[in-house]
């Protein structure tokens, strides 16, 4: 059996349409890949944020003085303020001298809130 030249092979068509294909599942794909990248990078942000509210929090002394008193700080590509400020009423026993700390960790780019932490802690 003999085979006509025009049957040989696949048409330039044929393989212009494969190539079209491949190249729309390709950018598909890398698409995803962007994607579950862009998310891994702000969940490790996150829990880099996290860590850091609770370092600060962990070494947080409250001083005395009334009022309320904030601090800032930078750490890597991150900001932070730390706010400490009077329990205002609520409390049953008001001889036991509370203290609401609140801890914001910010994007240092963007300026994106990421975390946020709050305590109460007796006054020193």
């Amino acid at each position: 059996m003999s085979v006509r030249p025009s049957e040989a092979g696949f048409s330039l068509i044929e393989t212009l349409v494969s190539l079209a294909v491949i190249a729309g599942m390709s950018s598909l794909l890398f698409e995803s890949i962007a994607t579950h990248a862009q998310a891994a990078d702000r969940v490790a942000r996150k829990r880099e944020a996290i860590l850091l509210a609770r370092s600060l929090l962990a070494q947080a002394t409250v001083p005395e003085g009334p009022g309320e008193l904030a601090d800032t700080g930078r750490w890597r590509d991150m900001s932070w303020r730390f706010t400490r400020g009077a329990v205002s009423g609520g409390a049953r026993d008001t001889t036991v001298p509370l203290q609401r700390v609140r801890i914001d960790v910010m994007d240092g780019v963007t300026g994106r809130r990421l975390v946020s932490v709050q305590s109460l802690r007796l006054r020193e």
